[in-house]
């Protein structure tokens, strides 16, 4: 492909020419982009690849233990920041929702408080009209029945 390159091959040009030779390779151009730059970054690890018969041009040498354990580490963190990010935000709805619950309630109680006002108002005021309506009949009997 670098030669394809110095010579003034495009990359469609190479694209057409790689599928004509091998066609049952899915290609597309960014991947002709992506290898050329490749190549240009390291020239010497294509040449070690061609060297050993492989593709270097994206060949990543295996993880290590090590690398292994941090990358399941990242990603059981990740999952554990996921979980306490889902467990706040059903927390907050929860709490906002006892929160509403209780300004119901307390609602409920000042109208019921009000309404316990009211009939005691009501109360004292029928007591009131008892004791000065039964204090006239009380004196005007007896002086009648004398």
């Amino acid at each position: 492909m670098d030669t394809l390159t110095n010579i003034g091959i495009g990359v469609t040009q190479t694209l057409e020419i790689l599928q004509q030779q091998h066609p049952h390779v899915p290609l597309l151009p960014r991947d002709i982009y992506n290898a050329r730059a490749a190549i240009n970054r390291n020239p010497q690890k294509v040449e070690a690849g061609i060297a050993e018969q492989r593709p270097a041009i994206y060949s990543k040498p295996p993880p290590t233990a090590e690398e292994r354990i941090r990358s399941d580490l990242r990603k059981e963190l990740a999952r554990a920041k996921e979980d306490l990010a889902k467990f706040k935000e059903e927390s907050k709805k929860e709490i906002d929702e006892l929160k509403e619950r209780i300004r119901e309630k307390d609602k409920m109680i000042q109208r019921f408080e009000m309404f316990i006002d009211i009939c005691n108002e009501r109360v004292m005021v029928q007591r009131e009209r008892l004791n000065d309506t039964s204090t006239p009949n009380n004196n005007t009997r007896s002086t009648t029945g004398n």
